[in-house]
């Protein structure tokens, strides 16, 4: 049976935690959304700027699992 706390308590988070790291999740990809479109058109800009929000992202899914 489907319930939407399985997730949130299978990652040590209640629903609250969840939704609001989640979000900043949603936030950070669309700010790197935006900068890789700013890069396509214009190279020279946020050069690193993809690496980076892999390494953030990676940080903060080891900082924010069991």
């Amino acid at each position: 049976m489907y319930s939407y706390f399985s997730h949130p308590n299978k990652v040590c988070m209640n629903y609250f935690k969840h939704f609001k790291v989640s979000l900043n999740y949603s936030r950070i990809f669309l700010v790197a959304s935006f900068k890789a479109f700013i890069h396509a058109i214009f190279p020279n800009l946020f050069i690193t700027s993809t690496t980076m929000t892999v390494c953030n992202i990676n940080n903060l899914l080891n900082i924010n699992n069991c």
